[in-house]
């Protein structure tokens, strides 16, 4: 089986089990924005195949959804839901407001997808291509070794939008215990037409700057939240424990994904080329896996 299969399975895998755990737990507006995320995330990425010309997908996955040459692999909206639930999870066990809470989703997400993109487009042949974009380990304003700025920079509002709209659905709602699919939907639909305005903006500012647009727009937006991260661990560090029950779900799902990113560079012996990149990989995996074991005294889960 190669990697890219693999991977396909190994998502399949850890949607069932946030799922299980979600219908266990009688969570049930965390699937709510696990419907969000997922519909938001195949109608974005069948739009951006199908009109942007900037990259297509393998047609080696096992599902895909799309016609041909414009096709999106199944489990890759899966994942959007997925990945949603899990960053919102440690986000909510701070003590913050809503806004803060899809920046802190959104920089967990694009953190591990600054590693997840890197190998993606290598293994067999890639999981995706960047039209007209050369394979290389070049770091520059253009690209993050071959993947495209802008790509890291929509993450840091694609899902935070989708996030806090659904935060601000859970104020209002008295029901812990139910599901709104109508407002799931509506929340997936206004996420949509707000990331493709967004985007339309960011590329045509790229196109203006040349591309550095992107490029500061998300390393100051990354670090800005790094640093707002440490702060909240901070302020919140005599609540901190790592004693009592743990969420075992949100566990192996982001120690799955990085391990697959850090098997991957190791394979594709980037760890070797580029030792700090490899390190940079280990630090912010056992910075995710250390909030997700983390309980903190005060914590206040909207689940």
């Amino acid at each position: 089986m190669n990697w890219i299969n693999s991977f396909e399975i190994i998502c399949y895998f850890l949607v069932l089990i946030l799922i299980i755990d979600i219908v266990k737990g009688k969570s049930y507006r965390e699937l709510g924005l696990l419907i969000s995320g997922a519909l938001a995330g195949f109608c974005l990425e069948l739009l951006a195949v199908r009109f942007t010309d900037i990259y297509h997908y393998s047609k080696d996955f096992y599902i895909s959804i799309g016609k041909s040459n414009y096709q999106f692999p199944f489990f890759g909206g899966l994942m959007w839901g997925g990945v949603s639930v899990c960053a919102l999870r440690i986000a909510n066990k701070f003590s913050t407001d809503k806004f803060t809470k899809a920046l802190l989703s959104g920089f967990l997400i694009v953190s591990m997808d600054l590693f997840l993109d890197v190998v993606a487009i290598r293994l067999d042949g890639g999981f995706w291509v960047w039209d007209g974009r050369p394979i290389n380990l070049i770091i520059n304003h253009h690209m993050f070794m071959s993947v495209i700025w802008v790509n890291f920079f929509g993450y840091m509002f694609e899902v935070p939008a989708i996030i806090y709209m659904t935060l601000s659905h859970w104020e209002k709602s008295n029901s812990k215990d139910s599901i709104n699919l109508l407002k799931s939907i509506l929340i997936a639909f206004a996420g949509v037409v707000f990331v493709a305005l967004s985007s339309t903006v960011a590329l045509f500012l790229n196109r203006l700057s040349d591309e550095w647009f992107s490029f500061l727009a998300f390393i100051l937006i990354w670090i800005f939240v790094f640093v707002r991260l440490i702060i909240i661990i901070i302020r919140h560090r005599k609540d901190i424990s790592f004693s009592g029950k743990k969420d075992y779900a949100l566990i192996i799902f982001w120690l799955s994904i990085y391990t697959y990113c850090i098997c991957a560079l190791i394979k594709l012996k980037i760890f070797k080329e580029v030792f700090l990149y490899g390190i940079f990989a280990i630090l912010l995996m056992l910075i995710t896996l250390s909030l997700s074991f983390m309980n903190v005294g005060d914590e206040k889960t909207l689940k």
